[in-house]
């Protein structure tokens, strides 16, 4: 069966760029300077200078509502534009602002700036250790810097804090499908499944975690809700295929699939499988 396993993206908050904050810095210059001995001059007995005393700073003006509202918003309607207003106009107020991290480093991370996307996720989870979608979201950014180690124990960590975070067991789900660990691919998945989770992406990954851990007529319930929305979705389409063929032995029903498959195209890659496929499901009938 093809094991293709699609990553699910963050889902809870996006984020705009932040304009990077300059931090003033003193520097104590210790060079001696030279001086040239001249001719003694009377001096003026000047003043002694007042020392003004340090003006208290002024706090910052809260974040309101409406300005979450408005990341809300934005978010919602995918808009990196006014992410990147709202998101930085929250963070010149509250520096650590969670919320604003969180969608300022998922727009870093679309943008492919993934240094600075773990910097700001990583200035998050300081701010809020026990917020679990900030591991999963540090975990996508990890996969896409080929840490796959280090995105597991994210994804994990995640769920360590809140173990019904559908985005952290979606994301752990696809890797171990694409690790071939498929009894726990479908305790994972299944969490993601419970909790609503309907990307055709992870009902392909949960069905082929099934089909593998012998959980067939599940998988074939799964598929069959996959088409329904996606009725031209080819890899739920091939593996369904695979499933009907290869392991229920349901050569008339599989061969319904390969027909529609062949008229959509496969997978890449798949031609010659799929006409041995076919070829299989003929011979089942005769």
């Amino acid at each position: 069966m093809m094991k293709k396993s699609l990553i699910l993206t963050a889902l809870v908050f996006l984020a705009a760029c932040s304009s990077s904050t300059k931090k003033e810095s003193k520097t104590d210059s210790m060079a001696e300077e030279t001086r040239v001995t001249e001719a003694p001059t009377v001096q003026k007995e000047e003043p002694t200078p007042t020392v003004s005393e340090p003006e208290p700073e002024k706090p910052k003006a809260p974040v309101v509502p409406s300005q979450y509202a408005a990341l809300n918003d934005a978010i919602k309607a995918q808009s990196d534009e006014r992410i990147y207003q709202t998101a930085t106009a929250i963070l010149t107020q509250s520096s650590n602002d969670v919320k604003a991290l969180n969608a300022l480093s998922m727009y870093h991370y679309k943008k492919g700036r993934f240094e600075l996307s773990r910097f700001l996720l990583n200035k998050a989870i300081a701010a809020s250790p026990k917020m679990a979608e900030l591991y999963s979201n540090l975990g996508i950014v990890q996969l896409a810097q080929n840490e796959r180690r280090e995105a597991v124990k994210s994804f994990r960590k995640a769920l360590e804090i809140n173990n019904d975070d559908p985005v952290a067991a979606a994301n752990l789900g696809a890797v171990y499908v694409q690790e071939k660990d498929y009894n726990k691919a479908s305790v994972v998945l299944e969490i993601a499944y419970r909790k609503g989770v309907r990307d055709p992406r992870v009902l392909n990954n949960y069905a082929i975690a099934l089909s593998a851990t012998s959980k067939l007529d599940k998988a074939e319930e799964l598929y069959k809700n996959i088409l329904k929305d996606n009725s031209n979705n080819k890899e739920a389409m091939y593996n369904y295929a695979v499933l009907l063929v290869d392991r229920m032995g349901k050569f008339q029903e599989g061969l319904e699939v390969i027909n529609r498959l062949k008229f959509v195209g496969g997978p890449a890659d798949t031609r010659n499988k799929i006409i041995a496929l076919e070829n299989k499901a003929k011979a089942g009938l005769k």
